[in-house]
């Protein structure tokens, strides 16, 4: 068995000539980009949300037929660098009574692929674009991504915006009949807010990037043991054998605390806060935090992977894309520069100011302000030797 490094939502922004795949992704977030920032963040296996949408699986077949990447064994998609793809989808539905939530189905290659779209087709208005609201039960949607030969996974779960328990719901409200289901932590939560929390149930937790643009890959991912690269990963870590989740502070995540919308700030008051301190009839967009802490405990212990902190290098103060690129050739990947260089490595391939950021994330720093109601927190620049 040898460890991989997996990022399991990573969305493709549009089609090589521009048409757009997943409205809010950047443009230049296409499959040749993806491919090409995966050995710079060191992920090993990365599972594209968007190729089961018309204009997804277009691009899949265009690189299978240029060259661009290559059909390998178990279910992956493996790119001239080594990395490999894993076909997925990210669609919407909708229960009566609740606001709308995300779900994650994953398949092994090609064929998986067109499978997803087939399902995806019959069951929204446009499939060309990403995350529609599909017109069918989730349950149904399960049964038909497992008869495919894939496996699903809730996504972004703890979100007040299109996550299943941020809008009000349970697993058993939307998925009473399940044996495999991963569940998504997203970026405002962590593991030690998932311990806290019954409804997570079994479900194995996850990691995933939900990146929107090409610097934000890898910004969350898995680490886990496999036989080889693929689609088995992505079963493996449903099924909750995630050793590692390597991932940002949920302080630092848009939705982590309480946002009082007519105040226009984060709660400070400790949690749980679900309404505004100064009036309670305040519209408040509820944290991610908040809202854990006030759902019912679990009733019983269970194993749950360990929670390494990290943040893209992009979002520490001193690095822009030439100092990121120097370290991909100094370090081998920005995973190894976050979490394997040591200190005297570090200083000596950044500078003192650049590696006391990385070691300031590694020891876990608070952001100097945490994020609520859509902002991100915000990390203080670290006093060299802090």
């Amino acid at each position: 068995m040898k460890r991989y490094l997996v990022d399991s939502h990573v969305h493709l922004g549009a089609t090589e000539d521009g048409a757009p795949i997943k409205i809010g992704a950047g443009r230049t977030l296409t499959l040749s980009r993806i491919l090409g920032r995966l050995p710079l963040r060191g992920v090993d296996v990365c599972a594209v949300v968007d190729l089961g949408t018309t204009r997804g699986l277009g691009e899949l077949e265009r690189a299978l037929a240029t060259g661009l990447l290559a059909e390998a064994e178990d279910g992956g998609l493996r790119g001239a660098e080594g990395a490999v793809l894993v076909p997925a989808l990210e669609a919407e539905f909708r229960l009566p009574g609740a606001g709308p939530f995300h779900l994650l189905a994953y398949a092994p290659g090609l064929d998986g692929a067109r499978e997803l779209h087939r399902i995806y087709r019959e069951g929204v208005k446009n499939p060309n674009l990403s995350t529609q609201r599909v017109h069918m039960a989730p349950q149904e949607f399960l049964r038909a991504v497992e008869s495919a030969g894939g496996a699903l996974a809730v996504a972004h779960a703890f979100t007040p915006h299109r996550g299943l328990f941020g809008v009000g719901l349970t697993l058993e409200d939307a998925l009473p009949e399940r044996s495999l289901l991963g569940l998504e932590l997203g970026l405002s939560a962590d593991v030690e807010i998932a311990r806290q929390v019954g409804a997570v149930g079994d479900c194995g937790l996850l990691g995933g990037s939900d990146a929107h643009g090409p610097d934000t890959i890898g910004r969350e991912m898995n680490e886990l043991q496999g036989e080889r690269p693929g689609f088995s990963l992505l079963v493996r870590l449903c099924g909750g054998k995630a050793e590692t989740i390597f991932g940002m502070h949920p302080a630092f995540g848009k939705y982590h605390r309480t946002y009082c919308l007519a105040c226009a700030r984060t709660v400070e008051a400790p949690a749980p806060v679900l309404s505004c301190p100064a009036d309670p009839h305040h519209r408040v967009v509820p944290g991610v935090l908040d809202r854990a802490l006030s759902m019912a405990p679990p009733e019983r212990q269970r194993g749950y992977p360990a929670y390494r902190y990290q943040l893209p290098l992009g979002l520490l103060p001193g690095f822009g894309p030439a100092a990121r690129r120097a370290i991909a050739t100094r370090l081998g990947s920005e995973h190894e520069a976050l979490h394997a260089a040591s200190e005297d490595e570090l200083r000596a391939s950044l500078g003192d100011a650049r590696a006391e950021a990385i070691l300031s994330m590694r020891r876990g720093a608070m952001p100097s302000r945490p994020g609520g109601g859509g902002h991100w927190g915000r990390y203080a620049r670290p006093t060299h030797g802090a």
